[in-house]
Parts: structure tokens; sequence; C-alpha cells
């Protein structure tokens, strides 16, 4: 039998066929890496078999909606395995097989119901064995307030052990007192890089209003953030705020072999000339021409909320249009053109002429 958790709470559970059992967790271990707007996270947790016979277990890991995970291993004693990426059928089909055979199998999906609830089965596991489960995700993180960066880790990645109960009650009937109780151990380490692109300077404080925090400033290309406090446990979500200067760059990049992020995060000086009009306005669409926009006409859509918005630009901005799909073109061979008469009727012909025909979606 297999249950997940409607209050999203982390678990794993033993397969029996009258009443599932939970496996208690014993230790927590987080480690999260934060460059500008994005965070890899590790979390590593490890739960014990207390039972009398070789069991299967199954894992619930929800995990938040901006998140990717990109790797999971399981280790029990001094076997480790890592994850593949397989078609689901396949998969399940090599994990059955596995199991009837008397080895060690581990499967992990997603929740067809539950997009944001990940499943991992661990076949075998021998009794007072421990299991280790190590997940990673990446994740993008939020601007709020217009100059705070803010990471969240949900304390829903840490069951609630109850020793009275022998299982796991919900977050919301979780008291501190209770909290203080459960018998795992927890431990956070989040390095945060100090240079937002190229640019020093452009964090001015990093607290949370979660948990007592330490901050190691002797790196000298990262801030180390810890648990001031000894056997902390997660009675609250994790938050980790990252102010930024007013005088920061107003574009902010990361950039890693193969992949790039750009984040564009106005000041409130670049509003204020936005205001009085010292600013010439830039408008780039893009617009997806793959062929999957033949589907139910959304190609015809996308030509006439084109059309509405070139008819919508203000008088002297500068615009371009980027079509793509497995490849891109755009309008204008400069990065912008001036909009006036000759360039607009361009534009509008280019948006009437517009089908789904320049490949996949790869952009």
């Amino acid at each position: 039998m297999l249950r997940i958790n409607r209050n999203r709470a982390t678990s794993m559970l033993l397969r029996h066929p009258q009443q599932p059992a939970y496996v208690p967790l014993k230790r927590v271990n987080i480690e999260a890496t934060i460059r500008a707007f994005a965070a890899d996270v590790t979390i590593t947790q490890v739960f014990r078999n207390d039972e009398k016979t070789l069991i299967e277990a199954v894992y619930c890991f929800p995990i938040e909606e901006q998140a990717a995970i990109y790797t999971f291993a399981a280790r029990i004693d001094d076997r480790e395995i890592v994850a593949q990426l397989k078609e689901k059928k396949e998969a399940q089909q090599e994990y059955n097989d596995a199991l009837q055979q008397g080895y060690g199998a581990y499967l992990l999906e997603q929740d067809e119901k539950s997009q944001d609830n990940f499943i991992i089965n661990v076949g075998a596991l021998p009794p007072s064995k421990e299991c280790t489960i190590t997940i990673g995700y990446v994740t993008e993180l939020d601007l709020v307030q217009g100059s705070t960066i803010q990471f969240v880790i949900p304390t829903t990645i840490a069951p609630r052990y109850n020793p009275d109960k022998g299982g796991i009650s919900s977050p919301a009937g979780t008291t501190s007192k209770y909290v203080q109780s459960s018998p795992y151990t927890i431990d956070f380490r989040c390095h945060i890089e100090k240079t937002l692109g190229s640019q020093l300077g452009q964090i001015t404080r990093v607290s949370s209003s979660s948990h007592p925090i330490e901050i190691n400033l002797a790196q000298e290309d990262s801030y180390i953030v810890t648990f001031a406090q000894q056997n902390t446990h997660l009675d609250r979500d994790i938050l980790i705020n990252i102010d930024l200067s007013d005088k920061r760059n107003s574009t902010i990049a990361a950039v890693e072999p193969g992949a790039v992020m750009v984040a564009f995060i106005p000041t409130e000086e670049d509003c204020r000339q936005a205001a009085k009009n010292d600013l010439t306005n830039e408008f780039i669409f893009v617009v997806d021409c793959s062929g999957s926009m033949q589907d139910k006409n959304k190609i015809e859509l996308a030509r006439q909320a084109m059309l509405l918005f070139l008819k919508s630009l203000p008088v002297n901005c500068h615009f371009n249009i980027i079509r793509f799909g497995s490849q891109y073109k755009t309008l204008f061979n400069e990065v912008t053109a001036v909009y006036n008469e000759i360039n607009a009727q361009q534009a509008e012909q280019l948006i009437q002429q517009m089908q789904a025909d320049l490949g996949g979606t790869e952009l």
C-alpha cells in the first residue's frame, strides 16, 4: 500500500499487506549554494528499518513547483545506487524484476495526481539497516519587496516523528515542544556567492527571519550560513533573506558552462527616470513559432496578440521581434530599431506571415 501525506510531509513507508508503517527518520543534512537568483540544494536523509524482516519502503518527497531534481542516490551499508533516467514502463519493469530476484532496487517517479510530489520506491531494505537518501535539485529564487532575494526550504522536507504514536504527525499539528523531542538531528549549511554577476558589493545584508544564524565572512568568494544553535529542529520553514544594494547593477547574470541566467532588476532611480521619460523605452517580443503552435490555432492567437502589441507601442521607442523554435530569427539585424512608420509596416507584414514552422520548442 502506498500513502501520500496530503499535508505535504516527507515520509518513508513500509509495504505491508494490512497496515503501512513508517521507517523512522534519523538524520537530515541540507547543503545549499546560492548564486544570484538560483539555488542548488542537496538534501540527505537517513532512515532505519527497525522491523525484524526485509521490507520494501516507499519514500514520498514533495518538491516546490519551480524546482527540478537532477540527482538521486540511495546507500545501504557500502552499496550506493545512483539513479538513471529511463522511460516510465521500462523503469517499473526493471524495478519489479530486481525485487523478484531478491536484489535491492530504487525507483523515483513523479506522482501523476500531484505534480509536486515525487515517489521513491526503495526495495529490499534489510532489518536493522539504515538507508541514506540523497536528492539534489535546483530552483529559482524570488525577489521580494523590490530588493531582497528570498531563499526558502519548506519544513516539509523533514517528517514529524512522534515517539508516542510511532508515526508522523502533520506539520499543522506539531508544537514546538513536540519537535524538540524528535529523535533526529538536522544540519544546515548554505554558501552564498558574494558576487552578483561580476560585481562585488552588491549584497548588503544576509539575515534569517526564521532561525538564529551564524555567518562566516572569512571566505573570499562566499558567505557561509549555518544555524547558530546546535540541535536545531525544523518546526518552521528555513527562510534566508539576501538584501541587495540600492546602487546595484540593473542587470545580474550568472554564467555556467552551457547555461546562463539573466535577471533585470530596476532600481528606484531607474523607475524615477522612466517616470520622467528620460529613458528610451525598448521592447523585444519573443514569439514561439515551433510546431506545437499549430495546436488549437495557437499561432493565429499569437498573430492577433502581436498586432495588438505592435499598434500599442509608444512613438520613438525601440523594438524588435524574435521568433524561435529549434532555431531563431529576428526582424531587425541590430538589437532593436526605432519604432517609426517604415519599421512598423515591416513588422506588421512579418506578423501577418508568421507560421508555426521553426521546428521544436528549444528556447
